[in-house]
This record gives C-alpha cells, structure tokens and sequence, in this order.
C-alpha cells in the first residue's frame, strides 16, 4: 500500500487508492469536495461518508493537514504559521487581512530556505535546504484557510524562497489552486516574485491564464545588483529587462518592480533616475518598500525624506509607483523576514 500524503496525490490516483482499502473510487470526489470546496479537514466532519468510510479513511490517512508548529499573530492582524513538514523541515507563510477592497491575501513559500542569498534577505541568510513539493504548497493554502476560517482573496508568492527554482511544483500547486474542483481561485488573483530567474518569466509568459508577475529588481545598475541580489550576475539587467518585454508583449499584462530601500545603498539620486530609465517603455509599476530590520542585519531602511524624493523622481519620470507598507513586523512575517526557525 502507497504511504503517500493524500494531498500529493491526485484525483485520480486517490481514486485507485481508495479501491485498495475496500471503498468505492467514487468517495474520492466526495472528500475533495469536503477539502477543496467546503474547507473541511476532518474525516469525522465528512457527513455524506459512512461511519466505515471514515474509519478506514483515518486510519489509512492519520491527517489531512500537517501540524501546525507554531502560529503568531501581529497587532496589525497578520498571521504567521509555521507547518511542520514530514521529514522536520519546517516551512512558513503569512496571511494578510486587509479592508473590503484589499480582502485576504495568503503569502506562500515555494522552498525551505532560498539559494539566491539577497544580502538584505533574513531567508537567504539561512540558506537553501530543499525545495517544496506541490502539496506542501498546497498545504500552507490550507492551514491558512482553517486559521482564518475563509478562503483567500489573493494568493502572492512572496514567502520564503525562488519560486521559479522551483517552477514543476510551483505550476502544479497554481493549477490545483485555480481548478473549479480545487480552490477554484481565478488566476489573475495569483502573483508570482522572482528575484530575475529569466526562463521562469519566459516560461510564465507561455502559460495559461492570467497569472501576475512581480520582480525583485531593487536596483537598476549592475554592480550593486551584482551585489544585493546575487542571481543577477547570471541574469543581468538586460537580460532581465528583455524577458519582462517579453512577457508584457506575451500577455498584456502590467509588471510589478519591488524595491527595498535601503538606507545608502540604493536609496540615492542616480538610484532613481537609473530605476527610471529601467522602467521606461515598459508596462510596470514600482512598488517601494520599506526595509524590514531582522538580527544580525547590517542594513537600515531609507529615511522618510529620502523615501519620499525618490518617489518623486519616478512620478516625475511617468512612472507609477506606490509606497507599500510593512506588515507583520513584530513577528518577522513582513517582506525578507521569514525563515522556518523556532520562535519569531
């Protein structure tokens, strides 16, 4: 008998899983409806199932949902949970309550650790341990929904991790998410980051749907990128710059530029005028954000003034661009902050 987790497996193979525990392959559809659809965990809860079905459904599968190790939540509403995986790994993502506009927005890691070491990245700084499978990304989805009680309105992933390192799993997760017999969430609900991972935003293009892009640029010259965000010495700007044409061209669709201003680092005048000539032509938007302070860190957010010129520039410059706040600060769940240890 396969020992696999039930949420790797798929409709079909839970199906054939069934017979060999003397049910009926049609009870498959009936308890991912229970799952996917009604947001229930239990096999106990699952009414239309018999008492018999039950039994042996718990007993061949002892939990739907890993343990949760830990959850934190700020002040500011934000959720942190960490999943205690299998082999002991521990994993984190984030929800964000935001008013009727803005609804719930779940943050999802893709892997335990992150390899690209961005310098200002508390994630990075623990290194990369191993990628996350489908399930266990589907599984953070799950636990946030039981925590909050509803399903999201936005799903970003933003957590711990590349997201495009991990681009089998990742897709595979996104389609569970978007399919009318999972969550049935709309793919343009979805938005991915990527620290520059060229193939993953050429591969992305080429995809169905309508699933958004986000790039962790925080700065537009080479060498201090070479620096901040390491993986740019094998995507350089331009390199980058071409697959973000290429997917705007693809698909239509406007592009999202983070920035982490860092006190002194990429905060200055030909910073902005550099990001501004970056921009020019493209479909996009800039999002600044603030630096989230992590122990151990050497680096100090912009100050309020500096902030506040840079932004003019872009404005100046045509383009778009928003100031984001931090959320989740106190329990290290905002941006850069995450890592899977014990504790905050």
């Amino acid at each position: 008998m396969s020992q696999r987790p039930l949420l790797s497996l798929s409709l079909e193979e839970f199906s054939a899983e069934l017979e060999t525990i003397g049910l009926e392959p049609f009870r498959a559809r009936q308890v991912w409806e229970w799952i996917f659809q009604k947001q229930v965990f239990e096999f106990d809860a699952m009414t239309n199932l018999s008492k018999d079905a039950r039994a042996k459904l718990t007993e061949r599968f002892p939990s739907i949902l890993p343990r949760e190790a830990q959850r934190l939540v700020d002040p500011d509403g934000t959720v942190k949970i960490a999943a205690a995986l299998a082999d002991g790994e521990r994993v984190e993502a984030v929800a964000l309550p935001g008013d009727e506009e803005e609804g719930l927005t779940f943050c999802l890691s893709t892997q335990a650790g992150c390899p690209i070491g961005c310098a200002f990245c508390r994630t990075g700084a623990g290194g990369f341990r191993r990628h996350l499978t489908r399930d266990e990304i589907l599984l953070q989805v799950l636990m946030l929904i039981r925590a909050m009680r509803r399903k999201p309105t936005n799903i970003v992933f933003m957590g711990m991790g590349e997201p495009f390192l991990n681009r089998v799993a990742l897709f595979g997760a996104i389609d569970v998410m978007t399919n009318p017999k999972g969550l049935g969430l709309a793919t343009r609900r979805i938005t991915i980051s990527t620290a520059g991972v060229v193939d993953g935003i050429r591969e992305l293009a080429e995809r169905p749907g309508e699933v958004n892009l986000a790039v962790s640029l925080h700065v537009a010259d080479d060498k201090t990128r070479d620096r901040l965000v390491p993986i740019n010495r094998k995507y350089p700007l331009a390199k980058l710059r071409a697959a973000v044409a290429g997917y705007i061209e693809r698909t239509g669709r406007r592009v999202t530029f983070e920035v982490v201003l860092l006190k002194q680092e990429n905060d200055q005048l030909n910073d902005a005028l550099n990001l501004a000539a970056f921009c020019e032509g493209l479909t996009c938007h800039v999002n600044l954000l603030r630096f989230n302070a992590f122990p151990g860190s050497p680096f100090k957010p912009s100050d309020e003034a500096t902030e506040k010129e840079f932004r003019k520039v872009l404005k100046k410059a045509g383009i778009p661009v928003t100031v984001r706040r931090s959320r989740g600060q106190t329990i290290l769940a905002a941006c850069g902050q995450l890592s899977g240890k014990t504790g905050k």
